[in-house]
């Protein structure tokens, strides 16, 4: 029964390709696109497309083939609707575009054609996937400071805004705190508590600065990566290991503070 499945199924390689071309074809029709509703059903049919491919693509047993689907449902939403339609600076415009372009493509590049091949498939795979939430995150942040900052919904709303912002951040850092086997104990409904109070509470001192939007979603970013490092091994029996992760953390913090200072401030 399992050969005649196998039959049936997709080689990843091959739904990369077709990824990839539908990929560069959408970056090509948007832009033409005469409403949102049109953008809607593309998104939907996208999001189809996906299950199709997730469903007839081998995945190992340990892997969950819903992961993945959320995964590109989430960094597809945060890459176009809320930075491509947003971003005005040439630059980063085409930067996202190649994001957009190959992400989703790498991510099924990366799945194993069978049961031969799974020997250096786990680690890439499960990082790359979590990049891209990473990157969706760093969107949907942009996209509500941006919000704010053309004016499509007043001040007012930004508490509101923030909330959502930060009840995202702390379901994402859950999902992936799980795809390590961290257990549900006190300590990982605490570390989550937390982080929806850190991350409201940057999001509110972020907005006050005199930065622009994309600026802002990536120092949401930058700070809520951290503690979901710090949280990750924290909840292992190990705990952490500041000698193995003070070099990290010394110079993640370098890098921010280079960020800032070239950082254009209104």
């Amino acid at each position: 029964m399992e050969d005649k499945k196998r039959k049936f199924s997709m080689h990843p390689k091959l739904a990369a390709v077709i990824d990839l071309a539908l990929n560069i074809a959408t970056l090509v029709w948007l832009p033409t696109l005469p409403n949102w509703q049109w953008f809607g059903l593309w998104f939907v049919a996208r999001a189809v497309l996906w299950a199709f491919f997730i469903r007839v693509v081998y995945y190992p047993p340990e892997q969950s083939r819903w992961r993945h689907w959320f995964t590109l449902i989430f960094f597809n939403f945060g890459i176009v609707v809320s930075l491509l339609i947003f971003i005005d600076w040439q630059i980063s415009w085409y930067l996202l575009s190649g994001m957009f372009v190959l992400f989703s493509a790498i991510s099924f590049w990366l799945l194993p054609a069978g049961e031969a091949d799974l020997t250096f498939f786990s680690k890439p795979y499960r990082r790359w996937l979590f990049l891209m939430d990473a990157f969706g995150l760093a969107g949907f942040w942009c996209g509500l400071y941006a919000v704010i900052s053309f004016q499509i919904l007043l001040d007012t709303y930004f508490l509101l805004l923030a909330i959502l912002g930060a009840a995202v951040s702390t379901l994402i850092s859950a999902w992936w705190w799980r795809a390590y086997n961290l257990p549900y104990n006190s300590r990982f409904w605490l570390s989550l508590g937390v982080s929806f109070l850190l991350v409201l509470e940057l999001a509110w001192v972020v907005w006050r600065w005199p930065l622009g939007y994309l600026i802002n979603g990536i120092i949401i970013i930058w700070f809520w990566y951290n503690w979901w490092l710090i949280c990750r091994f924290n909840l292992t029996k190990e705990g952490i290991d500041w000698k193995k992760q003070k070099f990290f953390f010394f110079f993640d913090f370098l890098l921010l503070a280079a960020f800032l200072f070239a950082a254009q401030w209104r």
